[in-house]
């Protein structure tokens, strides 16, 4: 059974502006990254316009992601192939690195899954 904190991290209730705060980037950034599937945000209607919304498990998710990409120079279509390939070959021995360490964490992330089937959609 999950405890009173499982649920909180799984609550989406920030919003883009104070993700791209917390991650130190813009809300382009984080468009972008919805845009090209990396992450799958919660949206929610506010009159005309849907708004994102993010949970801690994203925020830990795009955490990751940054780290692989601006840490360690890996380009998006790279971070999408490693997860990809990850998800292929679940039981895939990892060389000792930090990048490993990055894959790993993200692999455990609740987001793994929804990601991976995203990037699998052709539309």
């Amino acid at each position: 059974m999950k405890n009173s904190d499982d649920f909180a991290k799984d609550n989406p209730i920030l919003t883009t502006s104070v993700v791209a705060g917390m991650l130190g980037i813009t809300p382009d950034r984080l468009r972008m990254y919805d845009t090209t599937k990396l992450i799958n945000v919660y949206r929610v209607n506010t009159g005309n316009v849907k708004k994102r919304l993010y949970s801690q498990y994203d925020v830990e998710w795009l955490k990751g992601l940054r780290r692989l990409i601006k840490n360690h120079k890996m380009s998006v279509v790279l971070v999408k192939y490693l997860l990809k390939l990850i998800q292929q070959n679940p039981k895939l021995h990892y060389p000792q690195s930090e990048v490993s360490d990055i894959l790993k964490e993200l692999a455990k992330n609740p987001n793994f899954k929804s990601v991976v089937t995203r990037l699998d959609n052709k539309s």
